[in-house]
């Protein structure tokens, strides 16, 4: 059997890749993303096809993607089909309706307390079989199985100098986000090593080595040499830092200030602060305390999460 996974870079890849091997029916996989530094690091070596990176809520593109669906239809046989989204979800969907293959849609973990867009238009299609990552989530049409967030612990690791840092606001997409940049900028002591990964964060007159993106296995190594890690509060980014055994600092994106086109953030950064998952604090309200509270703290993973049937 062979199960076609669909996810765009970013929190949606990192969290489909973390619940492929709960989920994937039999051995045969096969991916469809864009093509990113991401993308090429945490999937190297497995059977890929890409589609471009696109806008967000980019209809005509949609639509254009289906040919790269389409033609992993035609090149594999696909018994199952499971996306995390976003909008690449659909692109998927169509073929898979028409061939008649089942369709299992994760919403976000981001999405804490409500559907996101790709989700709303999945809830008006009653074939899809619908899964939310929070047992508060559960609604009509929509179940609970499995969390990314599942199997972390949160242990004390003591309290010591901060000599390193990550500082990530993801690594692509169209929102920059310089109020956190400037505020860890204050924050970090002047002597410590920073990977500043900005996105699409405009730097300029701040005193930053940064980069827009680095791999996913250089980015890990970061993390796990970094003495706190501090970024917006995307999945990808809490997810990242919690695999390299960090309890990250996270500020969510405002709407009012153009650095996001809604407040899940908010939700997500809510959740992971209520279950000692992260430190959260405003943007621009980030002290050198706050980052000694991040890193009092390390974190483990469970090696006994069960497979599920989606």
């Amino acid at each position: 059997m062979t199960t076609m996974l669909v996810a765009i870079s970013g929190g949606h890849l990192a969290q489909l890749h973390m619940l492929a091997p709960r989920i994937a029916r039999g051995e045969d996989v096969v991916w469809m993303t864009d093509d990113t530094a991401q993308s090429r690091s945490l999937l190297a070596g497995e059977r890929v096809h890409h589609v471009p990176t696109r806008p967000p809520r980019d209809l005509l593109g949609v639509l254009r993607d289906t040919r790269v669906a389409r033609r992993i239809f035609a090149e594999h046989d696909i018994d199952h089909v499971v996306s995390s989204g976003a909008q690449v979800a659909l692109s998927a969907l169509i073929p898979a309706l028409m061939r008649r293959v089942p369709f299992s849609y994760v919403e976000s973990a981001t999405r804490v307390t409500e559907l996101s867009l790709t989700g709303k238009v999945i809830d008006r299609i009653p074939s899809v079989r619908r899964w939310v990552q929070y047992p508060s989530g559960v609604r009509q049409r929509w179940g609970y199985a499995l969390s990314v967030f599942d199997g972390f612990r949160v242990e004390p690791a003591g309290d010591g100098p901060i000599t390193r840092a990550v500082v990530t606001v993801g690594g692509n997409g169209e929102y920059g986000f310089r109020r956190l940049i400037e505020a860890a900028g204050r924050a970090l002591p002047a002597e410590a090593h920073v990977l500043w990964q900005v996105g699409s964060t405009d730097v300029s007159g701040i005193d930053i080595e940064a980069v827009a993106s680095v791999p996913s296995s250089a980015l890990s190594a970061e993390l796990e040499a970094a003495d706190v890690v501090i970024g917006h509060a995307g999945t990808g980014t809490a997810l990242a830092a919690l695999g390299a055994g960090k309890v990250p600092l996270l500020a969510p994106r405002s709407v009012d200030h153009g650095e996001h086109v809604d407040s899940h953030q908010d939700d997500l950064a809510a959740f992971l602060a209520a279950r000692g998952l992260a430190v959260v604090r405003p943007a621009d309200g980030i002290t050198r305390a706050d980052l000694h509270e991040a890193s009092r703290w390390r974190v483990t993973r469970r090696d006994d999460l069960e497979p599920v049937s989606i």
